[in-house]
């Protein structure tokens, strides 16, 4: 059969592919730690269940809006108001299914046919392919290790060419857990400044940070937040991954282009989950501190065990939940019959020899390294930090 072009341009999803590997390991009686869950391990609080529950008991359940409850985009503009000190008015914000979806939505809106989008690297797996289904083609910006996985000013001026039409950017990122500070991003804003280039900026980790950090919005500097669409959602910051709810904020005409083609694909996102959105961000602080919290002592002990492995260097992330250590010292070891050439035969040597699955940095743009994801119990990391040792001890050895 046939099938359209668009999709012959994409590949799977490397995350998705080990998701699946572990869930067959699994169900040949493996007992498997994961580490590559893009989802926090605690419980939805139960005040955002029980109003789910509420909402359900009082016939909350048919058709709204297809940009969300108006209940639910005001919370989501006092949320901006107050915690990054952003204004804007319930039409210049849409509700989606998902940030995933507010971030195609808004990639379809604005990209045509040869357009070229900004992408600094390491990335979320989705953006390059989101950019190839809407005709556009992915312009990667390398970032480094030693700059602690942030581009600079001069990296962004280097990859704009006149066919540049949106930046994708990600603070704090997945999957190197960098939060941009306020300085470099108004040097990244005033290049930015004046140019015909759209702005995305994709903040859905932006309540899990370490370390006493405060957050910083690249749409908060005044020169750049009519060309700048805010994503966000209550996924991660609420531990709500599976209600499916995401958000995106920005000038009025893109918001509305975005709603039409919402209005095509999936219409309004589900409406039980809009309104324990409403109680997620109305009163979720509490939950948020114990959570990130917990991310920090896992954050540590994690990085601690890196540090501690031969031929593996790892920076501490400044957020998110997840490490990125480069593993290329381990390129070119065999052991029985693993030959490691890059990050996928890393990542497939543990999974197949010590049942501990990483993903293969090669997924995110830079294949010196792999992600690991510290949002399970500290009994689980434990485990897979000795596993983890265990076959890179083999590896070294060989």
């Amino acid at each position: 059969m046939k099938l359209a072009d668009r999709v012959n341009r994409i590949q799977y999803s490397k995350t998705v592919d080990i998701s699946n590997a572990v869930l067959r390991l699994r169900r040949d009686g493996n007992h498997v730690v994961s580490f590559g869950a893009g989802e926090p391990d605690f419980d939805t609080p139960d005040f955002i269940k029980e109003a789910a529950i509420a909402a359900m008991r009082e016939g909350k359940t048919k058709y709204t809006h297809v940009m969300g409850i108006p209940e639910l985009r005001e919370a989501i503009a006092r949320k901006f108001k107050n915690d990054n000190k952003l204004d804007y008015e319930t039409d210049q914000i849409l509700v989606t299914t998902g940030g995933k979806q507010a971030l195609f939505n808004a990639v379809l809106s604005t990209c045509q046919e040869g357009d070229e989008v900004l992408i600094p690297t390491p990335y979320w797996v989705s953006y390059p392919e989101q950019a190839r289904l809407a005709g556009a083609v992915p312009v990667f910006i390398p970032s480094r290790a030693e700059n602690r996985f942030k581009i600079t000013p001069e990296d962004l001026e280097l990859a704009i060419t006149p066919k540049s039409r949106l930046l994708i950017f990600n603070s704090p990122n997945n999957p190197s857990g960098a939060v941009y500070d306020p300085e470099l991003l108004r040097k990244l804003a005033n290049v930015l400044a004046g140019t015909s280039i759209l702005i995305l900026t994709d903040e859905i980790y932006e309540k899990i940070i370490f370390d006493g950090r405060t957050y910083v919005s690249l749409a908060s500097f005044p020169e750049i937040k009519d060309q700048t669409i805010v994503v966000n959602g209550v996924s991660k910051a609420y531990a709500m991954t599976g209600w499916r709810i995401g958000y995106a904020a920005g000038p009025k005409d893109v918001i509305s282009a975005m709603s039409k083609i919402q209005g095509h694909s999936t219409s309004n996102p589900n409406t039980i989950a809009q309104w324990a959105s409403v109680a997620a961000l109305s009163k979720g602080s509490e939950e948020i501190q114990n959570m990130v919290a917990e991310f920090q002592k896992r954050r540590d002990y994690v990085h601690k065990r890196l540090c501690k492995l031969p031929g593996i260097q790892s920076e501490k992330p400044e957020g998110t939940f997840y490490i990125f250590p480069k593993i290329s010292d381990y390129f070119g070891k065999t052991y029985r019959s693993y030959k490691i050439s890059n990050s996928f035969d890393f990542c497939q040597f543990l999974l197949e020899e010590e049942k501990v699955a990483l993903i293969p940095g090669g997924a995110f743009g830079m294949d010196s390294f792999a992600r690991i994801s510290f949002a399970t119990s500290f009994d689980e990391l434990e485990e897979g930090m000795n596993r983890i040792e265990r076959g890179l001890t083999k590896l070294y050895s060989s």
